[in-house]
């Protein structure tokens, strides 16, 4: 199995298990590395690679803004709607101007959200900091 295949189907499973509140910010987590993978890219003068990145987190960010629920969310959806609206309209200028542009921004702003998305999954269904030590592990240690 080749290292792409390998991770495809980490992530795959680190999706399925784990539980809805967690989604939201794995999302985060996941638009946080393309906008910096971007930037490199950018710097580098890698064209394919930006346009690759680009497009991961414009996808991401439509997956965001496509999964708000309007009716119920209040003022927090629409004011989640108008942020990610704003970060598609920024990612389409940077992909026209093969600039870095606003991505440091958007990466700030992406960070604040994701710190703020993970203290309330954390509240709602706490995840453990730590991974459990594997028994076969934990006994040859001893």
């Amino acid at each position: 199995m080749t290292y792409a295949a390998q991770t495809a189907r980490y992530v795959e499973n680190d999706v399925l298990t784990r539980s809805p509140e967690w989604i939201v910010p794995l999302l985060y987590d996941h638009l946080l590395s393309s906008l910096r993978r971007a930037v490199v890219q950018i710097e580098a003068k890698d064209l394919d690679g930006r346009a690759e990145s680009l497009g991961k987190a414009s996808a991401i960010v439509g997956e965001l803004l496509g999964s708000l629920d309007r009716e119920n969310g209040g003022e927090i959806a629409e004011g989640l709607a108008s942020l990610y609206t704003y970060f598609a309209l920024e990612l389409l200028n940077v992909g026209r101007s093969r600039e870095i542009g606003a991505l440091p921004s958007l990466i700030e702003m992406v960070e604040e959200l994701h710190t703020a998305w993970v203290t309330a999954a954390q509240a709602v269904a706490p995840r453990p900091t730590q991974r459990p030590t594997q028994p076969a592990l934990a006994a040859s240690a001893a």
